[in-house]
């Protein structure tokens, strides 16, 4: 059953119009947390217009003082900073906490807040118009502080948030131009300051700003959907290759864009079986059979995948691997050999230390031609190799049986690898199975 926590994210997605599949509640922190950051950059901004205004009463002193009062300018800019880093500190604690407050309420507190950051400018230039005479505060800088505040809303990445703020900028304002406008004083001033429809115009590019800011939020969210998307995709085709690939194969198919559709290339196939598997089963249980599987195979199929090959088939006593796709490399029969020797080589070690009954194998190996791609239904497919050099080299891990060898190479793969010392024995003509024309064999091992 979903917790409440859960069902306060959800309600909050779909508010934001997020899909629930896609973030999780780290993005939702991250989206109610941006509040504090939002409160910073305002102290930040109201801090800076305190120091200006602080150096122009210092420069131009004469010209400050009869205009208003610089020590009332202070304490007025000092309390709106006073006030956003106290908010700040109860934005720490509703953050932290939010899911205690139910969606509603917390959703309330949002359009609270921002209602309270645009009222700051306009409360600000309320006051100043004490002592600065008629309409004049509407034109100083402070007035652009609601522009400031509108784009920040953004960071909610909630569109009707956006809007929202913008309405409120311009409603403040139209009103505040009203107020400022009906005062007598208004009759010393030109007749252009007294002109209405300019603050109605300056509202109207408030409210705009609202839905530009509500724009920026959508594309943002577009954005991050995109983005989840492709984490997504990602995430599809790490399940399509599932545990039988390595994080090295899987990096190189994403960072290339390798597409997995069907097409023939040349690779290099190995089939490993178990001797005697089934004379080994015949008497054990279940779960004994299973345990000796995962501590054989295990280590094998780590083998393969740290020499960039791919366990594409696993049987009851073997597996069938596959080097060269979907990711070609610079020689991939020589890292099938080597696979194979170093498989040989913990086979024997494992035997020799009795961590696994005495235990023998057979390895083929065969290059050449081959069609891969994914084969299945939608919802299950498998990556599938096909070709008459597969079938050549599961013919030649059963002629191990007949050599008495654990390790034989086709001379497609011979002609293509260093043995670094190695001195196979060369077998002429051998008559595959199934295969009109004998082909030329190695025994490695």
């Amino acid at each position: 059953m979903a917790s409440y926590k859960d069902f306060l994210l959800n309600r909050l997605l779909d508010h934001l119009g997020i899909d629930k599949k896609i973030p999780d509640e780290k993005l939702i922190q991250e989206l109610v947390s941006s509040e504090k950051l939002r409160a910073k950059i305002l102290a930040f901004v109201l801090t800076v217009m305190l120091i200006v205004i602080i150096i122009i009463g210092l420069v131009y002193s004469e010209e400050f003082k009869p205009t208003y009062s610089s020590t009332f300018v202070f304490l007025i800019t000092a309390g709106m900073i006073l006030f956003l880093l106290l908010r700040t500190i109860i934005l720490n604690k509703v953050v932290k906490h939010w899911t205690r407050f139910g969606f509603g309420w917390f959703n309330f507190f949002r359009y609270v807040n921002i209602f309270l950051e645009i009222s700051i400018p306009t409360i600000v230039l309320y006051f100043y118009s004490f002592f600065i005479p008629s309409v004049y505060p509407l034109l100083t800088p402070i007035s652009s502080i609601y522009f400031i505040i509108i784009f920040l809303s953004a960071l909610e990445l909630d569109a009707h948030l956006s809007i929202f703020s913008g309405l409120i900028a311009a409603a403040e304002f139209t009103i505040l131009a009203m107020i400022l406008l009906d005062n007598s004083t208004t009759k010393n001033i030109s007749p252009v300051l007294q002109f209405f429809p300019m603050y109605l115009g300056k509202a109207l590019l408030f409210a705009l700003s609202g839905f530009i800011a509500a724009m920026v939020t959508n594309q943002v969210k577009k954005i991050l959907l995109r983005y989840f998307e492709t984490r997504e995709e990602r995430n599809k085709i790490e399940h399509i290759f599932g545990q039988m690939v390595s994080k090295e194969i899987v990096e190189d198919i994403l960072n290339n864009h390798t597409e997995i559709v069907s097409r023939t290339r040349f690779a290099c196939i190995m089939f490993l079986d178990i001797r005697n598997f089934s004379l080994f089963a015949e008497n054990k249980s279940p779960e004994e059979i299973i345990e000796y599987q995962n501590k054989v195979f295990a280590p094998l199929i780590e083998i393969v995948n740290k020499h960039k090959g791919i366990v594409t088939q696993i049987m009851g006593d073997g597996f069938m691997a596959i080097f060269g796709a979907p990711i070609e490399h610079e020689n991939d029969c020589q890292l099938a050999l080597n696979a194979a020797i170093e498989i040989h080589k913990v086979i024997r070690e494992k035997n020799e230390n009795g961590d696994i009954p005495i235990t023998k194998i057979g390895i083929g190996l065969n290059a050449g031609e081959v069609v891969t791609g994914n084969v299945g239904a939608e919802n299950r497919k498998q990556y599938s190799i096909t070709g008459r050099a597969v079938i050549v080299a599961a013919r030649l891990e059963q002629l191990n049986k007949e050599f008495n060898s654990e390790l034989l190479i086709s001379k497609a793969v011979f002609e293509r690898i260093n043995l670094d010392g190695l001195k196979p024995v060369r077998h002429f003509q051998v008559k595959i199975k199934g295969q009109s024309e004998p082909i030329e064999v190695y025994q490695i091992i």
